[in-house]
This record gives structure tokens, C-alpha cells and sequence, in this order.
């Protein structure tokens, strides 16, 4: 079997691990590894979410743990440098758009008090949310064969993550031009391929005028998803995947 496509599981640490070193994988994952119908004797891929992934061989499976031999290294290619901007908003559609931008690639995701966002509860505040996103986010991780965990930021106001924003924007809003026609196709960095893009997505109620120019003014282009009117889930999956692949084949060339 081609490595790239061995199932992938998180381990804590495989700092100097490897060759005939024994390894526990995650105590959470032991569920994801029964479930898939792995033996002992099976390969897979074990990553620490830190840029580090060997090929394995599991070599005990039980209900409290599962141990593997790591053989050999495999090559892990850089994040992709695309971030997304989410709106605080209803928890069971936030852990949905952390889970899917994550598994089509995002290295980070900040949840955003815009305006009309702030009567909402919980979702990117509580710590109940965060350790659920961060089981999404692990699970992603896993799903795509990835070998990063990317960073769960927030909440910020737009003054605190503009703050620290850095690199192209792209600012979903149905006011702009397509994101299938122009320059965004071709280039979303025009500075380079490894520039940082962010991708904004607003709340439910849509950005006020003032939130709409400060990021403009920062260096966001308005783009739009198509003629709808998207949920903010829908408008951050859309835009990441095809900002993924746009990045990706950009890293191609």
C-alpha cells in the first residue's frame, strides 16, 4: 500500500522515536482503531499532529491501549498557510465547519465577535466548546491523513484579529466579485504561494458597513460563493475548499 494512503492515527510524542521504539497511539484514538477493524500486524500511518508521521505496525491491540513499531519515517509536506475567521455562533454548526476546513486543509481557525454575533452563546466560548472542537479537530486530523493540529484561536473582537493579521484576505460576502472569475482564482497570495491567506466568514445577520470597510482597509477582497444568500458553515467550507485547492496547486508549480 502507497503510505499516503495508510489510515492515520495520533500519537502524544515521537520526538526521537522510531526504528524498533514501541509507541502507545492516543488513549482516544483506541476506539477509531477497533472501529476500523485493524489487527495487529496491519500498517498505518502514526502522526503527533506536530509535522512528525512514521509508518507502523500495530503490534498489540487491547481495550486500553494500542501499541505500535514504527520502521521508518515518512515525508510530511508543510501546512497549508489558510486560516479561517468564524463567526461566534450556534455550537453544533460551528463544530461542523471546524471539522470540515480542517480536513480540507485549514491550519487554523478564530472565532470572530463580529457585531452581530455577540448575543450569541457558547459556541468559541465556553470551555464545554473548546474541548469539543478540539476532538473535531482531532478527528479531521486522522479523517484526511493529516500531520498538522491546527491551532483553535478566540474569541476575538475584529480590532484584536485584525491586530495580528498578516499576509491576503478574502472576505466572504455576496457584494463582491465571484471567487471563480479574476485574479483570486489564479493567485489569492500574489505574493508568493507560502503568504498566509485568511478567509473571513460573518455572522448569521451578515457584517455592518464599518466591519465590512475596517476589513477592506486591512487588505480583505470581497468575494462571493454565488448568488445565495450561505449559512456561515456552508459560505467557510465552500470558500476553504476551493481556497485548498487552489493552494495547493500553486505549491504544484
Amino acid at each position: 500500500m502507497d503510505p499516503s494512503q495508510l489510515p492515520t492515527f495520533l500519537a502524544d510524542d515521537l520526538a526521537g522515536r522510531g526504528g524498533e521504539a514501541r509507541i502507545h497511539l492516543a488513549a482516544d484514538e483506541i476506539t477509531h482503531v477497533r472501529a476500523a477493524r485493524i489487527r495487529p500486524g496491519a500498517r498505518l500511518a502514526v502522526t503527533d499532529g506536530k509535522g512528525r508521521c512514521w509508518e507502523g505496525e500495530l503490534v498489540e491491540l487491547d481495550r486500553r491501549r494500542a501499541r505500535c513499531r514504527l520502521p521508518r519515517a515518512l515525508p510530511v509536506r508543510p501546512p497549508l498557510p489558510l486560516r479561517v475567521w468564524a463567526p461566534v455562533a450556534n455550537r453544533d454548526r460551528s463544530l461542523w465547519l471546524v471539522e470540515k476546513v480542517v480536513e480540507l486543509g485549514a491550519s487554523a481557525v478564530t472565532w470572530i465577535e463580529w457585531e452581530r454575533s455577540r448575543s450569541v452563546g457558547d459556541a468559541g466560548r465556553s470551555e464545554g466548546f473548546r474541548r469539543r472542537a478540539g476532538k473535531r479537530v482531532r478527528a479531521a486530523v486522522t479523517q484526511s491523513g493529516g500531520s498538522w493540529l491546527p491551532r483553535l484561536d478566540g474569541p476575538l473582537t475584529l480590532e484584536e484579529a485584525l491586530a495580528g493579521h498578516d499576509g491576503a484576505g478574502w472576505l466572504a460576502d455576496v457584494s463582491g466579485p465571484s471567487l471563480l472569475a479574476g485574479g483570486a482564482l489564479r493567485d489569492p497570495c500574489r505574493s508568493g504561494h507560502r503568504s498566509p491567506l485568511t478567509l473571513a466568514v460573518g455572522p448569521e445577520g451578515g457584517l455592518t458597513r464599518a466591519e465590512r470597510r475596517r476589513c477592506v482597509e486591512a487588505g480583505f477582497e470581497l468575494v462571493s460563493l454565488g448568488r445565495g444568500t450561505l449559512r456561515f458553515e456552508t459560505a467557510a467550507i465552500a470558500a476553504v475548499a476551493l481556497a485548498s485547492a487552489i493552494l495547493e496547486n500553486l505549491e504544484g508549480t
